[in-house]
């Protein structure tokens, strides 16, 4: 098929960001956490006092990366421009912001455009674009060309077009007394806001802290005396936004591989020892209890598998979910099964809870195992499925969703299904093989850097 960007030939002049790279990125973001942030949240005592003092301290760096949506659908828009009305048809989540700024575009009023929503296949947060990019790029190509147009980004541009999940460094410590009580926490996380230049700015960005870099960490439900949360936001010119579950998407991997690292620390399983820090959250402990009693927990597993727990709660719902996975000789990690557990509050239909709930598992799947933007001079060196790749058929563990029946009011399912399953995963492979994965994604090549520092 004929491209009309084929057609160019474009020299683009490279700008201050021509050097730009994930390794140096990552020694930024690494130095930065060695220094405290903005306070998101401390009560009690520093903990750094407290852990100096404590009879046995953890500490641990998280890393994970720069994700595309990498929709089915790549990003497209239909637009029909004439002198006193604008008709667009495209699959948006931003309708309000995409109308107005098409009618910035073309000199209209707001209400001289009519934006049709179709079905899309695929948004994940990428057509919520709080520059309505993808459709203002259209409106201008119909704009100059004065006839209808629709504008069909190629997979390539679809990668390369920015708008990602952030990268982010998390460096974390915990401190135990003598009988393996946790009594002091320390978390302190690097990464760019998604929130800052938004509309949502005035709303989402408290004192300085943008809250959906910290959602998921801040609130953690533990029961811990002593808690310092801390953050940087460092201003890079990679284009961010939100991403299916927002901040959650990498906070629950930090905070329940970590819990699970501090419960082997104190010599306990890490199922009973969330069990014990849950005991005033009645509805995380809810889910966690069935979900480890539908995976039977502490059962017998093959040779070389390994159960893994994680527990969340995001956009009002819990979810607890446990992994079975093994790791062959390659580094490669086979997920054979999930066992979800929620409470969404009062069921509507409970087919679409656990439709959502599997998609949110492939979703977070194709993170954990495989997604990754990586930049060099510059540029993203990601373009397309073959070196951005997505969960195979071949590789979908079997899924189990079970719903608590619930009063409360209704909470989220679209994206709470997504947080829990790279800790149950990462978990579950330390489980099975005593390494621990504290950087995403988890490939071969992650598994074998693990191993070593065993």
């Amino acid at each position: 098929m004929h491209v009309g960007t084929d057609a160019l030939e474009v020299v683009w002049e490279e700008g201050a960001l021509a050097n730009l790279s994930t390794e140096e990125m990552q020694k930024q973001y690494a130095a930065l956490s060695k220094k405290q942030g903005a306070v998101a949240r401390k009560e009690g005592m520093s903990p750094y006092e407290v852990m100096e003092k404590a009879a046995k301290q953890i500490m641990a760096e998280y890393e994970v990366p720069y994700l595309a949506h990498a929709t089915m659908e790549p990003l497209n828009c239909l637009v029909d421009l004439r002198d006193d009305s604008c008709e667009i048809w495209t699959g948006t989540q931003f309708q309000t912001a995409d109308r107005n700024a098409a009618a910035r575009i073309a000199g209209l009023k707001p209400e001289q455009v009519k934006l049709h929503t179709t079905l899309l296949g695929g948004g994940f947060g990428r057509r919520a674009n709080p520059h309505s990019d993808f459709v203002v790029e259209a409106v201008h190509v119909a704009k100059a060309v004065k006839k209808p147009v629709k504008v069909i980004w190629t997979r390539e541009n679809d990668i390369r077009g920015g708008y990602y999940r952030p990268m982010w460094f998390d460096r974390i410590s915990a401190g135990l007394d003598k009988k393996g009580n946790l009594i002091a926490w320390s978390h302190t996380i690097v990464g760019q806001s998604i929130i800052e230049g938004t509309p949502f700015e005035q709303s989402l960005m408290i004192h300085g802290i943008d809250e959906t870099s910290v959602e998921g960490a801040n609130d953690i439900p533990y029961d811990i005396p002593n808690i310092l949360v801390d953050l940087h936001s460092p201003k890079i010119g990679i284009p961010v936004q939100w991403w299916r579950s927002v901040g959650h998407s990498h906070t629950a991997f930090v905070v329940e591989s970590f819990i699970d690292e501090v419960a082997h620390a104190a010599k306990k399983d890490p199922y009973e020892f969330r069990r014990k820090l849950l005991t005033k959250q009645k509805r995380h402990l809810g889910v966690l209890e069935l979900a480890a009693q539908k995976a039977k927990w502490g059962k017998q597993l093959p040779q070389g598998h390994g159960l893994g727990i994680a527990v969340h709660k995001s956009f009002g719902s819990y979810i607890a979910q446990v992994a079975e996975a093994s790791v062959n000789q390659a580094g490669e990690i086979d997920v054979h099964k999930v066992v979800c557990a929620i409470d969404c509050g009062k069921v509507v239909n409970p087919d679409t809870i656990k439709a959502q709930m599997e998609s949110g598992i492939v979703f977070g799947l194709s993170a954990a195992l495989h997604g990754a933007i990586t930049f060099k001079d510059g540029r993203v060196e990601q373009s397309n499925f073959d070196d951005y790749p997505i969960l195979r058929i071949n590789e979908m563990p079997k899924v189990e969703v079970y719903i608590v029946p619930s009063h409360e009011p209704p909470g989220g399912v679209g994206e709470p299904g997504v947080p829990p399953i790279a800790p149950a995963v990462a978990n579950a492979v330390f489980n099975a093989k005593g390494i621990r994965l504290r950087k995403l994604p988890m490939t071969p090549e992650t598994v074998k850097e693990a191993a070593i520092k065993i």
